[in-house]
């Protein structure tokens, strides 16, 4: 299974002080450790999660380089580029931003290409952890991917 993950899943997993932190800590282990999913890490997710803050945090940078490093030795770790969708992303930012009525969403860039890759049938994804579940269930359920939050743990 092709496991795609948001950022507030990789900030909780490498966060001690998250409140989703056992949650995701969880989650990582089932879906990861013993499993044999691969995980889908969008660029867009790691600029998010590798932030300032973050790199502070010499153990959370640890943990990360050893997830990664462990995932991509076994071939489970798939990362997405986000070139094609950037500009479609920051499109939609603005022709939403011009509408501004009742259709109007307040998604982050990164959320928009997030849903770009998630509709793209070319990722073959299988799976989602968010614990933004609002933010993609419409697309997850348009393009049947399951989706993981909270609850799963």
């Amino acid at each position: 299974m092709n496991v795609c993950v948001d950022a507030c899943f990789m900030l909780a997993l490498y966060d001690k002080k998250d409140g989703h932190h056992e949650v995701a800590t969880e989650l990582f282990q089932q879906l990861f450790d013993s499993a044999s999913h691969q995980l889908v890490v969008p660029w867009p997710i790691l600029y998010e999660t590798v932030s300032t803050r973050m790199t502070r945090r010499r153990e959370s940078m640890e943990f990360l380089e050893r997830d990664l490093t462990h995932l991509r030795r076994q071939n489970r770790l798939l990362m997405l580029f986000d070139r094609k969708m950037r500009e479609q992303a920051l499109g939609e930012c603005f022709d939403e931003l011009k509408r501004r009525g009742s259709s109007y969403r307040a998604l982050s860039l990164v959320d928009r290409v997030m849903r770009l890759m998630l509709l793209n049938p070319k990722h073959r994804l299988h799976a989602l952890i968010t614990f933004n579940r609002d933010d993609f269930e419409d697309v997850c359920v348009s393009r049947k991917i399951r989706l993981i939050d909270s609850s799963d743990g």
